[in-house]
């Protein structure tokens, strides 16, 4: 029979992974590498440590290879490694030349990069598949102590046991499989996150992509102001691709449009502040003037931003108006518009925003030439900063001014 990935014992997958370190110098007792351990050989194959120990001892008795104890890299103690013996070489180069005379590379024997996913999941047993399919879909490094237990250890890991499939492997086994399947795996992986890590950002997006709409809804509304706090690219595209609000879609698209605003997506704004108007809500008209400034229309942005503040007198449109001056590069009347968009915030008892205020404002002094009052603005941002992603921001910007070597950038 023809050696496949598929069909290839595990005897003969360690045979010729252990080939390929055929110059590695037997008699040398430190900095071997980590692939010449039992936890090494499994996690290269992809199969568990116990399979890996169970061949190699039978390997060991059969003189096929033979172990040493030796300092491994990255490894503070002494582990076993194994090398080939002259009847495992011979061995391994026998069942390479089965693979070269049917045209198969013997590295697919070995890599799940080079293998045939659509074969790879023909193979699996529905266990092992389930929990390939899991490690497949969940986006940030776990223990696979955490996954479902497999027959096969098909699911990689590092000698640390943390899973390793790169996310182009990823890709292209997901690419394999039926929709339904990829569901039902996002929608275990939004429990396990629940029940795990409680990454919440993780979580809304196996909800969205598991196509359990109202979850998902419910968590971005009850934890808006965590995700507002915490915006980044990855939660905008999370947020973009989510199904239209079934339940309080006013709440829903508020936290939508923030999220969009805070990463400088206009479009996305826009249609949230459709979205918005359509609703009934009074918001559509500041998200929109929040739009024309993330596309550099700040004339436009001060001309509605100062509408709905003579309008409303919220926090929000006094801000946008100083963000809008600055924006325009008439500092003092932006100095004097973000000192009383402290005030308005303040009033409000929301805080939130200070630094990000300050910031503006120690741009305005800096623009002044008045570097020592815009350090001391700064100062003031940071105290007020409790995000630990902006305290690095704004010390790198303090930094940058002290330097005096770059033009630092304020908004």
């Amino acid at each position: 029979m023809t050696v496949t990935m598929e069909t290839a014992t595990i005897r003969e997958r360690i045979l010729l992974h252990l080939s390929r370190f055929r110059m590695v110098n037997e008699e040398e007792v430190y900095n071997l590498p980590f692939d010449l351990t039992q936890d090494g050989i499994a996690a290269a194959l992809g199969i568990s440590r116990a399979h890996s120990s169970l061949e190699l001892k039978k390997l060991r008795q059969a003189g096929k290879v033979r172990e040493n104890q030796v300092h491994v890299i990255g490894s503070g103690i002494r582990r076993k490694v194994y090398y080939l013996e002259p009847d495992g070489r011979t061995e391994a180069e026998h069942v390479k030349k089965k693979l070269e005379d049917a045209g198969v590379p013997f590295e697919t024997v070995l890599d799940m990069r080079k293998c045939d996913p659509g074969l790879m999941w023909d193979k699996l047993s529905p266990s092992d598949r389930d929990a390939l399919g899991l490690a497949c879909v969940i986006r940030v490094p776990v223990d696979k102590k955490l996954l479902p237990p497999t027959d096969s250890g098909v699911v990689p890991a590092t000698h640390e046991g943390v899973v390793c499939i790169s996310p182009d492997v990823k890709k292209r086994y997901l690419a394999a499989v039926d929709a339904d399947s990829i569901r039902r795996w996002n929608s275990a992986a939004a429990d396990w996150w629940m029940d795990n890590l409680g990454d919440d950002q993780e979580r809304l997006y196996h909800l969205s992509v598991a196509g359990r709409p109202v979850e998902a809804d419910r968590l971005l509304v009850g934890r808006s102001a965590e995700f507002l706090e915490n915006h980044n690219d990855d939660l905008l595209e999370t947020v973009k691709g989510m199904a239209y609000p079934v339940r309080n879609p006013l709440a829903s698209w508020s936290v939508r449009a923030g999220i969009a605003v805070a990463c400088g997506d206009a479009d996305f704004a826009e249609k949230a502040a459709a979205e918005l108007e359509r609703y009934g809500s009074d918001e559509f008209d500041i998200v929109r003037a929040e739009s024309k400034l993330i596309k550099r229309d700040p004339e436009g942005s001060l001309k509605d931003a100062g509408r709905i503040y003579a309008e409303k007198g919220t926090a929000r449109s006094a801000m946008l108006v100083g963000r809008s001056l600055y924006a325009l590069g008439r500092y003092d009347e932006a100095e004097r518009s973000l000192s009383d968009t402290i005030k308005k915030f303040t009033e409000t008892g929301d805080v939130s925003r200070l630094d990000e205020i300050l910031v503006l404002r120690a741009g305005a002094a800096y623009a002044r030439g008045d570097r020592d009052g815009c350090l001391s603005i700064l100062g003031k941002a940071l105290a007020s900063c409790r995000n630990e992603k902006r305290r690095e921001s704004i010390l790198a910007l303090a930094e940058t001014v002290r330097s005096g070597k770059v033009v630092p950038v304020f908004d």
